[in-house]
């Protein structure tokens, strides 16, 4: 069999030439060399030529070291700097694109600066000069220069450096930060220089100070811009490199668009040239953080330098010695560049096709170890090939989400929908072949995301391609109880999106087996993870939403007969006979559940319920399925049972905020229990159907509160769920005109009569709950109950604040 070089790998798509044949850390690697090069300082004649001019021989100022100063005044003839370039191949052996055809914006540090004629400028001649500039603003600048490199105190140090802070940001200051630039950039080094731990803030804030410098005097953009990679190639110290990275984002940040285009492709390039060569997380997350500020104010800038870019910022994502965090957060930036991925698809699309035809060679790899061949020395060890395999599957997702919605047949060519069922088989088969030799929770997390991410652009109406993504979720599946919680929160995902994507086109047999007894899904609802737990909701809730009736009532079953389970068996704790029968399934026939799992279950299920119960006016919830959600709350889980209520509030309680949360979305079934019993010649045959079958709804609701709320042994937080709950009915019953003939439905007095047991009840607010509502019914009571709320008001009167509200109860009616 002919196969690639181990160390080809990844080195196909625009010359990608990642280091693949090493198998050692980041850090055990050696870095090559770094080779000089050029670059070249032209003098031009911007505003700052003219500035210069104007203000020729400035005051003699400290040595200073600003080396592109003397470069635009002493070399007419375009003499540039000699000074290390970038290695060809950085230390974590990633090549790097198109290396020496660039140039580092970038130059040594020199040590010395000669003043020449100008350090022996006179008295007079300085004095001369500075008539001509505001002379208090340039002696204060002088002052917090000399305060800021000088001041022995901390705090007053950087209340200096604050001062010169604002003073940059004055418009009317330009002048005189031209006229001493020199003496500023020299400062702000000596500061981002210093060593100590304790004046981090005051670096900070120097950093910040000059990216307004370069943003105030953008005239003077490319000379400063210079002066800042160039000071950034000289420092040997990566946490000042970090504070030069700093400014530069400032001024970029400050300046925000078009500001400094004419310097854009020097800060892009010298941006570029740092990113190919630095080693450390840290400065990566800074100059990415630069480079995509390019990227969103200049993309015309950027748009050049985007496969170069992508280049090194793949490298770093495949590096799974990195930790996860940073992967995520290369991601996200891939991701952010979107409109750049659309733009060049061919590209895009050539960068997949050479991570898929790695993963398979890796897979390959494997199999030759499963088969105990003789293994030639490029072939690597599952130790390396298992996290490579992982590493390609993140990168090969993050870039299909980078394209975005682009990335679907709908939009055509070249991402079609042949192209993409290939795809997401070739990426099935390289994980099964993977799986079947050596079992890795990292290699299958991430190939559940990737198998995510290609299903949303799949056409699911293809059977084969729906079977083969079925019985490969099903095996991931079963492995979830010897893995960890992110693994499990990938499988429960691709569930999740199967049932979304699928959905009518789903076998009944798929819900049976997802929420038949012995099925993990129902273990992971007891997951110590809360994330795993809110997932495997998630999945229950798909499987409640499915627009296929026949297969939604099958998964209405299994979750109706696990419930019915669950409370025979609390009942049973309780020496009563068992309940429920209507609900019943015989797939749990046999099963039994201790309290404490029965009681989870029962509130677990029920949660789930709400998908069906809270859509507004939903045929199914109110007419398809047998029992209706509102049968199955109100009468099917008995939750007037005083035994259960005593020992069990949690599940009574879980049962009643259900049904008011399903009442509540269908106003409590207030209109339908007004309609005709006849169907109206406009209404349509299912409509009728549906008002037909709610009609009674309101009356069982009254009936329901009244027992519920006359029973002296409640929850407290039950019964204020009640009270709240007879609230809202008694407000919607006096909305209308139309809603008077329900005050004379016997159901009517008896929820009055509960709301009055409640109006002596030790509890003020409960007190307060009941007044509230039969204030609002009052003009509607009849002689008989208001006269029981004046009895209940003389029993008040001398020790409840509610005793005038109760007066003013019978006082509306007797008036």
């Amino acid at each position: 069999m002919s196969r690639r070089s181990f160390g080809s790998r990844l080195s196909r798509a625009h010359k990608l030439q990642w280091s693949w044949d090493d198998w050692q850390p980041r850090g055990d690697r050696t870095s090559v060399s770094q080779d000089s090069v050029k670059l070249s300082v032209s003098r031009d004649h911007s505003p700052s030529a003219s500035a210069s001019a104007h203000l020729s021989n400035p005051p003699a100022i400290p040595p200073l070291h600003n080396e592109a100063v003397r470069a635009s005044e002493g070399h007419e003839d375009g003499g540039g700097y000699e000074v290390d370039g970038g290695p060809a191949e950085n230390a974590f052996g990633r090549k790097l694109l198109g290396q020496e055809l660039r140039v580092n914006d970038v130059t040594t540090d020199l040590t010395s600066f000669q003043h020449g004629t100008r350090a022996l400028a006179t008295k007079d001649m300085r004095k001369s000069q500075d008539r001509s500039l505001p002379y208090s603003d340039e002696s204060r600048l002088t002052n917090l220069l000399r305060r800021v490199s000088r001041e022995d105190d901390r705090d007053r140090r950087l209340a200096t450096m604050k001062q010169l802070k604002e003073l940059i940001q004055h418009s009317e200051n330009k002048v005189v930060l031209v006229k001493q630039l020199d003496s500023i950039l020299t400062a702000i080094h000596d500061v981002l220089n210093e060593s100590s731990k304790l004046l981090q803030e005051l670096r900070q804030e120097s950093a910040c100070c000059l990216g307004l410098l370069c943003t105030s005097l953008s005239y003077e953009a490319e000379r400063i811009f210079k002066w800042i990679f160039a000071k950034f190639s000289s420092s040997t110290k990566d946490e000042v490199k970090l504070l030069y990275l700093v400014a530069a984002y400032k001024a970029l940040e400050t300046a925000g668009e078009k500001a400094f285009s004419p310097v854009m492709q020097l800060v892009m390039s010298s941006l570029q040239s740092i990113l190919e060569n630095l080693d450390t997380p840290e400065l990566l997350c800074q100059s990415v953080k630069c480079i995509l500020l390019v990227a969103r104010c200049y993309p015309h800038i950027f748009s050049t330098n985007f496969r170069d870019t992508v280049d090194i910022l793949v490298g770093w994502h495949i590096d799974h010695t990195q930790k996860p965090s940073l992967t995520m957060q290369v991601s996200g930036w891939l991701q952010s560049l979107e409109q750049f991925w659309v733009a060049d698809l061919a590209f895009s699309t050539t960068l997949l096709g050479q991570f898929l035809e790695d993963m398979e060679a890796y897979a390959e790899d494997l199999s030759h170890v499963e088969c105990e061949e003789s293994v030639d020395e490029d072939i690597p060890p599952p130790s390396v090939s298992l996290p490579k395999l992982a590493a390609l599957l993140r990168v090969f997702s993050t870039v299909v989400c980078s394209i975005g919605e682009r990335f679907s047949p709908v939009r055509g060519p070249p991402i079609t929908e042949p192209y993409v069922t290939d795809v997401l088989n070739r990426v099935l088969t390289c994980v099964t072949t993977a799986k079947q030799v050596f079992f890795s929770e990292v290699v299958l997390t991430a190939a559940n995301e990737c198998v995510c991410v290609l299903l949303v652009s799949v056409d699911t109406g293809v059977s084969k391609l729906t079977d083969a993504v079925i019985l490969y979720s099903f095996n991931q599946l079963e492995s979830c109880q010897s893995c960890g919680p992110e693994y499990s929160i990938s499988v429960l995902n691709l569930l999740k999106l199967i049932i979304d994507q699928i959905n009518t086109k789903l076998p009944s047999s798929f819900v049976e087996k997802l929420l038949a007894p012995d099925s993990q899904l129902l273990k992971l609802r007891f997951h110590r993870e809360k994330e795993v737990i809110s997932a495997a909701h998630s999945v229950y809730q798909a499987a409640l939403s499915l627009k296929n009736i026949p297969v939604l009532e099958a998964a209405y079953k299994l979750v109706l007969g696990e419930m019915g389970c669950a409370l025979n068996s609390l009942l049973r704790l309780l020496g009563l006979p068992p309940a429920c029968a209507d609900i019943q399934h015989a797939a749990f026939s046999d099963t039994k559940f201790d309290q404490e799992r029965a009681e989870f279950i029962i509130i677990f299920n029920l949660s789930t319920l709400t998908t069906i119960g809270n859509i507004k006016n939903s045929l199914i919830g109110m007419w398809a399925l047998s029992p209706t959600v509102f049968a199955l709350l109100s009468q099917n889980l008995t939750i007037v049972n005083g035994e259960l209520a005593v020992h069990h509030p949690a599940v009574q309680y879980a049962v009643l905020y259900t049904l008011y949360s399903h009442c509540t979305r269908h106003d409590h079934f207030i209109s339908s229990s007004l309609s005709s019993s006849s169907p109206s010649l406009f209404d349509g045959a299912v409509i009728s159907t549906v008002t037909t079958a709610t009609k009674k709804h309101f009356s069982t609701l009254l009936n329901l509160l009244g027992v519920l709320l006359s029973k002296e042994h409640l929850y407290p937080e039950a019964r204020k769920l009640l009270l709240t709950w007879a609230l809202e009915v008694s407000l919607v019953m006096k909305k209308s005109e139309t809603y008077a003939p329900l005050f004379s439905l016997p159901s009517f007095h008896k929820f009055c009569k509960g709301l009055l047991a409640n109006a002596l009840n030790e509890d003020p607010s409960v007190c307060l709950q009941t007044c509230s509502s039969l204030q609002v019914l009052s003009p509607s009571l009849s002689a008989e109950l208001l006269q029981k709320c004046v009895d209940v008001c003389r029993v008040q009167l001398m020790h409840s604040t509610t005793a005038a509200a109760f007066a003013s109860i019978a006082s509306i009616q007797y008036n």
